[in-house]
């Protein structure tokens, strides 16, 4: 069924999503709500992510309930935490099996994290359709948990790590906003006279490595280099002014902020990108055919940030730093590389598109939001199919 025909046919028909606090555990549930917008959405989380959806909601006509449940990780080492998780996901089944119980959902589609486990479970027992969706390039301890029952998992990358014995797989991508396509549309095909320009970002919290070592190396360019970029930076609240106060003393033209209402625009004019490399940081990169410079989170589980960029590196669509091992002047020397040589973020760009398309046709030439919005609709529509045929 196509999408367009969502509003005659399922307009009560009611989408449970659970996903876990952080950006890159919601940001692609958004974009999928974004694209289902005559649904009525359940939506089961934590504190964290009840600020992201709450802000998302403002001034939209969305049918919508927020339920938040408190649930920290397991894996912690000492035996009192371990004790405090089990009870906390225990608290947090029978909380969903009430939600569920008043509020019936048709399917219910888990984005990752720990708040996850408990209602996808719950869900299973009262015998609702699940959606696993995994965002990284290994897939998360929850998720591989929950893969085990749900009747789908729908990965973001060709090749996810660690999954075991999982029959009923799908490739879906990692849905994006609509805005991330639209930048897509046109790749790189010249660079202006206008200023070089590097959007910099650590993720939904910033990084201190980015505010103080990547500062700190872009102030080394030589000054032909300094006088000709622009920096656009994204960074925590506690290292504003001195990043302020570091490009202004080396006269390099930035804006530099805490938060940035809509990333897309800064997308949008960037000619190169530095980010770290979570699943929704990949996706927009993928989506919008801008080069990037990733940087990994180096204490992310089992390394999945690594992955995630080395998928792209392999492709040959952007460059990998490692924060704790590479020397800065080899990373002065990449950026002074890709600067002198602007043919370079051309050809990047380029080949990024190129993935881009070939993951499209994966897709049976859909985006990744409307990919999975189908695969919802078929499973609600015959539950025990499962997949999109």
């Amino acid at each position: 069924m196509k999408i367009s025909e969502m509003k005659s046919y399922n307009r009560k028909k009611n989408l449970m999503l659970v996903a876990g606090g952080t950006g890159g555990h919601i940001y692609p549930s958004l974009s999928l709500i974004n694209n289902m917008k005559n649904f009525n959405f359940i939506i089961i989380t934590d504190l964290r992510g009840k600020g992201y959806y709450k802000k998302f909601f403002e001034n939209k006509a969305f049918s919508f309930k927020i339920f938040t449940h408190h649930v920290t990780s397991p894996s912690n080492k000492k035996i009192i935490y371990k004790i405090i998780s089990f009870f906390q996901i225990l608290v947090s089944l029978l909380k969903s099996f009430l939600i569920i119980i008043s509020q019936k959902p048709n399917i219910a589609i888990g984005f990752g994290g720990y708040p996850s486990v408990a209602p996808m479970l719950a869900a299973k027992i009262c015998i609702i359709p699940l959606i696993i969706h995994e965002q990284n390039a290994v897939i998360g301890r929850g998720n591989k948990l929950l893969s085990k029952i749900s009747n789908v998992l729908a990965l973001s990358f060709l090749e996810t790590k660690k999954i075991e014995n999982i029959k009923n797989i799908i490739f879906t991508g990692n849905p994006v906003r609509q805005e991330f396509e639209e930048i897509g549309n046109n790749c790189i095909n010249s660079i202006s006279n206008k200023p070089f320009t590097i959007l910099i970002y650590g993720g939904s919290l910033g990084a201190s490595y980015f505010s103080k070592q990547l500062t700190s190396i872009i102030c080394s360019l030589p000054k032909k280099i300094r006088n000709k970029i622009k920096i656009i930076q994204q960074v925590r609240i506690e290292d504003l002014n001195r990043v302020k106060n570091n490009y202004k003393i080396n006269n390099i033209k930035a804006e530099v902020s805490t938060y940035f209402n809509n990333i897309s625009i800064k997308f949008r004019i960037a000619h190169l990108i530095i980010t770290r490399s979570g699943g929704s940081s990949v996706a927009e990169i993928l989506a919008s055919c801008k080069p990037a410079i990733f940087v990994p989170l180096p204490n992310a589980f089992d390394n999945h940030q690594y992955e995630n960029a080395k998928f792209l590196k392999d492709n040959n669509c952007g460059w990998v730093i490692d924060q704790n091992n590479d020397d800065k002047n080899n990373i002065k020397k990449l950026l002074q590389k890709i600067f002198n040589d602007k043919n370079e973020i051309i050809r990047k760009s380029k080949q990024i598109a190129k993935l881009s398309q070939k993951l499209f046709y994966l897709r049976e030439n859909k985006t990744s939001s409307e990919y999975l919005s189908d695969l919802i609709l078929k499973m609600i529509n015959n539950p025990k199919k499962g997949h999109i045929s």
